[in-house]
């Protein structure tokens, strides 16, 4: 008994060296997972870290582009209306200087209207016969038929001196001279439908002819200058 029991005794010790042993290899065994786990959870988060960083860094860049576009946007839309509005005002400052132009060019038509019905009342005679030679002129110029009418105000007669110049300025035209009651200055000279009307109104009939004359005249337009 005593030697199987001594061989019990002995094979004690020996389990507990096993037990202790598997223990301390699964503890080794548990610590080493531990560790692997930790170094993984570290490695993780550091790529998850740098990712995040990289997100940020990628908005913040996209965000800085962003208001940089919407920078130059606002700029471009800021010299857009400037432009713009500069535009406006020199075109209304333009139709302003225009339409002083034109009414500048009216009153100069009115002008001549009243010139040359002065020039006709102040009794020139030697206004009259050039006024007189321009229409003769004139109607030289446009009549195909040899046969004319003139017609002139009643104050005023075809003396020789009128009838020579008509002789010389409308070689071959046969006139008939005949006062006209309507006609108060200048003369109309008419033959087979054609009319030559040298009478203040018919003179300044084209007023858009003559306002352009005048016009033309004018210094540049101020907003023509600046431009």
């Amino acid at each position: 008994m005593s030697g199987k029991n001594g061989r019990d005794e002995d094979d004690v010790p020996a389990s507990r060296d096993i037990a202790t042993h598997n223990r301390e290899s699964l503890e080794a065994l548990v610590a080493h997972v531990d560790e692997q786990c930790r170094s993984r959870v570290d490695e993780i988060e550091r790529r998850a870290r740098e990712q995040a960083d990289r997100i940020r860094q990628s908005a913040r860049d996209k965000a800085a582009d962003l208001l940089r576009e919407v920078r130059r946007r606002e700029r471009r839309n800021l010299h857009e209306s400037v432009r713009v509005e500069r535009a406006r005002q020199q075109g209304r400052i333009r139709q302003r200087e225009l339409s002083e132009r034109r009414a500048a060019a009216e009153k100069g038509l009115e002008y001549v209207r009243s010139g040359l019905v002065s020039l006709w009342q102040d009794d020139d005679d030697g206004a009259r016969a050039t006024w007189l030679e321009r229409a003769l002129a004139d109607a030289r110029a446009v009549m195909t038929d040899d046969d004319w009418v003139l017609r002139h105000p009643g104050d005023w007669s075809p003396e020789d001196a009128a009838v020579s110049l008509a002789e010389r300025i409308a070689e071959g035209a046969r006139i008939d001279w005949r006062p006209d009651p309507d006609l108060t200055e200048g003369f109309v000279v008419s033959a087979a439908g054609a009319v030559v009307d040298a009478t203040p109104a018919g003179l300044c009939a084209r007023g858009d002819r003559i306002a352009g004359v005048l016009l033309a005249t004018l210094p540049a337009l101020d907003s023509e200058v600046e431009s």
